[in-house]
């Protein structure tokens, strides 16, 4: 064997699958497969091992393929977390892991061989596992040294070994999950014997997976909701909160008002409580109740009604496309390959409608291109092919959703209404159709829209106008492009190089133009009022803005309001400008939050998404005390002594002895929200006790405008009678006043008399001290 081992695999295997594509019959398949593995493995020596002191995730101890993969058939995924075409790969060595259970001699590991610098972290890619469910081990393998000994020159790469550790077959790029099967059921029906099923030290890690009740995980893109007029439950921003695999729409202070989707994965339309997604990324408002979801891993959009409350179809299959699909299909006829972003483009319908009845119009002036078409009339007859010109009618706006898709490298457009597209192309209502872009993965600049490149675009911002255009995140070729929505010319504002296949330009300058450098840009937002784009430099972990016209870039450092101290991002890769452009939303994505930037000031604050305060009903065995207790305005005290004794009434009944009598004291202010720990510090006393009596000493923390409060002062007490014992809660409720003209300490002696009998003769002799 001349050739290097790995080279002799390969050649084997281009000679397999011409071999397979000359016959259909199974049984001479099977033979043809067998037959390569028996000659393969017989020839080629075992690959190396790990090289010692590797960090790993998902296993309890590293792994060794001589000492725990040499009786395993091994299916080693050499992958980077950056790259489009190995999360394609995901779903099938997920499917070939459900199809060959642990103890069927199959072994799959990840490779991680960075291609940034950011990812040689073990940290990132702990992340990037959980945020994309990644169950098998894998190896962080940062300095590619497995890689450089085997000859391996793209990603994705899966190298299948045979007992042993010899490599028998080998598939580069994805779209490969036939074969896969076909070899890996062949393999281990011929290796059966040989085979262990013996289980890997496979731990799942969850260090740092968001807790159950953690409202974001992974958030990825936000909107702003352009139509936002503060009216009631309208809602303010949308989140794709990736890892959770759903939307949240919160208001203007981050309360949660709808949640659309659910926590686990799948491809279901319908209410938006049932409805699902799979890794949902771009959002955009249409109207201020209609959302349109890039969901991606579902190779969709997903249109959200939340008038109708429901979910729906917009474009896609729920199915990848196929390589060399430039679309032309109507709505959900039509297959796309990762929507990763969507903005809507309103361009001015350009109508070459002339009624047949009038006279031809004059000769078109220079420059503009007169073309025939048939028309449809005012009438609604078919006319005969005239001359015309293409009329701007600013009154009538057309609707374009332009869809950045990753996965096949190029920008597509849904046409929302009939369009008269550049080069004066016709699209009708519903159609989807690639715009922009080869299909080949490269940074490729051309004044022709069809034969520019880009390198997995992953976010798009519009910028109108009499020249519109829109910015593209162009992220593996670490640079920001540019496509005028008149001509459809391709262009590039700043990173990468001047060569359109170095895609390995990246770094980490603040410059002009290309002499500026990026780390695999995620985001990008612009700014109308001071001609600016926001871009989320994601694997830098910072926050950039490019002066269009000079096209300078430098990094925006701001600090948090609350601490003062440097805010810090960690793969920020959402980004969403107000509509003053005083306002920077961004999605921090691997800290699992959202952050405001205050562009003026450049301070940045954390954005709390909640849940709303549950609705709060008021106790049983309420006891309404009428006079009111009062608090100084100027941070007074306010003390309570309380005693809790049985009724006369009550004589065989008494306390529990030894047993705890809790009680507790929740204060809330006008809107119904507990504000006991916010608004008052406790002094001398804690929020439960095991005795009564007792006393409650709270005072104001700081001097507040408040006018009132209600105290609810709630008891827990255990008794027995002759026969049982039980418990009996009860709970007095009281407003407090808050006045300048009071005493600074104010206190109040509470005797209750409890008749747990007839309980609603329960009746508290409450009086001033």
């Amino acid at each position: 064997m001349d050739s290097s081992p790995l080279d002799y695999v390969a050649q084997a295997c281009l000679d397999l699958t011409e071999a397979l594509a000359s016959t259909s019959n199974a049984t001479d398949r099977e033979t043809l497969i067998t037959n390569h593995i028996k000659k393969v493995w017989a020839i080629v020596p075992p690959i190396e091992d790990f090289k010692k002191n590797l960090e790993w995730v998902n296993v309890s101890e590293p792994l060794s393929l001589s000492q725990h993969c040499s009786e395993k058939v091994v299916v080693l995924d050499f992958w980077t977390y950056c790259c489009i075409n190995c999360y394609h790969v995901l779903p099938d060595l997920d499917y070939i892991e459900n199809l060959y259970k642990n103890d069927s001699g199959l072994v799959v590991i990840g490779v991680h061989c960075a291609k940034f610098t950011n990812e040689k972290s073990s940290s990132n890619v702990l992340a990037a596992v959980q945020r994309y469910n990644i169950r098998h081990p894998v190896v962080n393998d940062a300095e590619s040294v497995m890689w450089e000994t085997l000859g391996i020159r793209c990603w994705p790469t899966l190298l299948i070994l045979g007992p042993g550790n010899k490599p028998i077959f080998i598939l580069t790029g994805e779209g490969h999950r036939a074969e896969l099967c076909c070899y890996l059921g062949s393999a281990l029906q011929h290796f059966a014997t040989r085979l262990s099923n013996s289980s890997l030290p496979v731990s799942l890690n969850s260090s740092v997976k968001a807790k159950d009740n953690d409202k974001l995980y992974f958030p990825s893109k936000i909107a702003l909701n352009p139509f936002y007029r503060g009216r009631g439950e309208e809602p303010f921003l949308a989140i794709s909160d990736t890892g959770h695999h759903r939307v949240l729409l919160t208001d203007c202070s981050g309360i949660i008002l709808r949640v659309v989707g659910g926590k686990t994965p799948g491809f279901k339309d319908g209410k938006l409580t049932d409805a699902q997604f799979n890794s949902p990324q771009g959002l955009c408002w249409l109207s201020s109740s209609v959302l349109v979801v890039c969901d991606t891993n579902n190779h969709a959009l997903r249109a959200v009604h939340l008038d109708e409350g429901t979910v729906e179809v917009l474009a896609g299959t729920g199915e990848q496309a196929v390589v060399g699909d430039f679309g032309g299909k109507c709505l959900g006829l039509q297959a796309l390959s990762s929507p990763w972003d969507v903005i809507l483009y309103t361009t001015p319908d350009m109508d070459m409608s002339v009624r047949p009845s009038l006279p031809p119009p004059p000769p078109p002036p220079p420059g503009v291109t007169v073309v025939e078409k048939e028309i449809e009339t005012k009438d609604d007859t078919k006319g005969p092919l005239f001359c015309g010109r293409f009329v701007d009618k600013k009154d009538e706006k057309r609707r374009v959703l332009l869809i950045a898709c990753a996965g096949s490298h190029q920008i597509w457009a849904l046409f929302l209404d009939n369009t008269i597209w550049w080069k004066y192309k016709s699209y009708s209502e519903g159609t989807c159709v690639c715009v922009a872009g080869s299909g080949a993965e490269a940074a490729r600049n051309s004044a022709y829209a069809a034969s520019a490149a880009f390198a997995q675009p992953s976010a798009l911002a519009l910028r109108s106008g009499s020249s519109p255009e829109v910015f593209i995140a162009d992220s593996e070729s670490s640079s920001i492009r540019r496509l005028a929505l008149s001509t459809g010319q391709v262009s590039t504002l700043c990173g990468g190089d001047r060569n359109p296949l170095n895609l390995f330009a990246f770094g980490d300058v603040d410059d002009v133009g290309v002499e500026a450098k990026l780390q695999h840009p995620m985001a990008v937002a612009y700014n109308e009022a001071n001609k600016t784009l926001y871009v989320a430099d994601t694997y830098n972990h910072k926050i950039k803005k490019v002066d269009v016209g000079p096209q300078k870039v430098s990094t925006i450092n701001p600090t948090m309001i609350e601490s003062t101290d440097p805010a810090k991002f960690n793969e920020p890769s959402g980004l969403s400008i107000s509509s003053d452009g005083k306002y920077l939303y961004i999605a921090d994505t691997n800290n699992h939050s959202i952050k405001i930037l205050n562009v003026a000031k450049n301070v940045c604050q954390e954005f709390k998404v909640r849940l709303p305060d549950p609705k709060f009903t008021e106790p049983e065995n309420l006891i309404l005390y009428k006079n009111d207790l009062f608090v100084n305005r100027k941070c007074g005290h306010l003390i309570i002594y309380f005693n809790v004794n049985l009724d006369a009434e009550t004589k065989n009944v008494k306390f529990t002895p030894g047993a705890p009598q809790n009680w507790h004291v929740c204060v809330r202010d006008d809107n119904n929200k507990d504000v006991t720990l916010d608004d008052f510090e406790f002094v001398g006393c804690s929020h439960k006790g095991n005795k009564l009596p007792g006393k409650v000493e709270m005072k104001l923390k700081t001097r507040t405008d408040k006018t009132h409060y209600r105290m609810y002062l709630s008891f827990q007490t255990a008794l027995c009678d002759s026969s049982v014992c039980f418990a009996h809660p009860f709970t007095i409720r009281s407003t407090i006043l808050v006045r300048d003209s009071v005493k600074m300490v104010e206190s109040y002696k509470i005797t209750c008399k409890v008749n747990p009998v007839n309980r609603v003769e329960q009746r508290p002799d409450l009086a001033k001290a």
